[in-house]
């Protein structure tokens, strides 16, 4: 079972499971490889005009080019983990951002408290298919904000038709654990009045029928 799945509730289950799109990496791609570029022209240029130093010279330089540069390319590989990392999904009943590699942090929004979903798309975005989603929410605690979403028109679907299902006591509400534990205590009692008379048996059989709907 992966980390996503670790975090889902009883009869929770995910809809639509999305990342950044790739220009996301796109900053991070060209300064690091324009500083691996440099880099190297820097060394052919400076490892020339000092062809007439000792060799120690020049390899001590080769070796600092070296190093330089691959530190431009490991930058670039963590940074392309951390995006790969990060996920946006949309459940029945929630929107759910999850992000880090070794140290994990989550955020998430319930479809119900969302009053609004503003998508954002520049002309490029449109092209190349992302977007940014702002989740208007009757709170500032939780997921407000996704920028550069993958196929955002299909995420701004998924999780307003998910918040429409969802009703009073519908089957993508999620259980509340208490409750479930308390209904047949619930339904005794409800018996209990019945046979004394205090409800009819339409009212016993409509109140009961209500309870088992929550679960």
């Amino acid at each position: 079972m992966g980390y996503v799945e670790q975090l889902l509730t009883k009869k929770e289950s995910i809809v639509v499971r999305s990342r950044q799109h790739w220009v996301a990496l796109v900053a991070s791609a060209i300064v690091n490889g324009f500083i691996v570029i440099v880099v190297l022209v820097l060394r052919i240029v400076i490892g020339n005009a000092l062809i007439t130093f000792p060799q120690i010279i020049a390899d001590a330089l080769t070796w600092a080019a070296v190093a330089v540069a691959l530190f431009g390319v490991l930058r670039f590989g963590w940074d392309a983990l951390q995006w790969w990392a990060e996920e946006y999904l949309v459940t029945n009943h929630r929107v759910l951002q999850t992000e880090g590699i070794i140290n994990k942090r989550t955020s998430d929004s319930a479809l119900e408290k969302v009053n609004d979903v503003v998508l954002t798309q520049s002309v490029l975005g449109r092209i190349l298919g992302y977007g940014n989603l702002e989740i208007v929410t009757g709170s500032d605690i939780g997921l407000n904000n996704l920028v550069r979403l993958r196929d955002p028109i299909a995420f701004k679907s998924a999780m307003l038709e998910q918040k429409n299902k969802l009703s009073d006591y519908g089957e993508g509400r999620p259980v509340d654990a208490a409750l479930e534990r308390d209904v047949p205590k619930l339904i005794a009692e409800l018996d209990d009045l019945r046979k004394r008379g205090a409800i009819s048996d339409a009212e016993f059989n409509e109140k009961k029928a209500k309870l088992l709907s929550q679960l």
